[in-house]
């Protein structure tokens, strides 16, 4: 059973230095790519454990989700002295990155929720913007949300994907007649 979504600010905060701080290295890191790593974190919990990691509210943007929160959250932080946004040629595009300037707090976070966020980050290494994005649009919650209308969490447990044979027999279905024996 799922519980509600709640918005966890701190928890948020403390995941936006957690994924600036781990894809310093990476060449493709920048605001589009933050914020898919932060969706698909939020959504692949909640499709494992039934609860996402800070519960942001992801709207359907033209270039995929992104949380409501991101904007004034990184202005605070930049306010506050814990991030740098800084802007960078990106072959012709212009980047913007976040730099943490703190480490974060990773008390609140479970074992669980770091593992998850790590293998996002980790997935999506080497693509860039425009990859995570067109990603992002072959999730059904942002197909099935109209433009600046809030992805439910959810859609992360619809899928179009076919079940294997394996997934099948687990359930008692034979390919030959689509059900099991009554």
């Amino acid at each position: 059973m799922t519980s509600p979504v709640t918005f966890d600010r701190e928890k948020f905060r403390e995941l936006v230095l957690y994924v600036a701080r781990e894809s310093e290295d990476d060449v493709h890191f920048g605001a589009t790519k933050l914020n898919k790593i932060l969706y698909f974190s939020d959504f692949k919990a909640f499709a494992i454990t039934g609860t996402a990691i800070t519960g942001a509210d992801y709207q359907r943007l033209e270039r995929g989700p992104a949380p409501r929160q991101i904007i004034p959250m990184l202005r605070e932080m930049e306010r506050e002295g814990e991030i740098e946004r800084t802007e960078r040629r990106y072959f012709n595009l212009l980047q913007k990155r976040v730099v943490p300037l703190r480490d974060p707090d990773l008390d609140d976070f479970s074992r669980d929720e770091l593992t998850i966020v790590d293998q996002v980050i980790s997935e999506l290494q080497l693509l860039n913007a425009a990859q995570v994005s067109a990603l992002s649009h072959l999730e059904t919650g942002w197909q099935i949300a109209r433009p600046g209308e809030t992805i439910p969490y959810h859609s992360s447990y619809i899928s179009d994907r076919r079940p294997t044979q394996r997934e099948l027999a687990k359930r008692g279905i034979t390919a030959d007649h689509g059900h099991g024996a009554d």
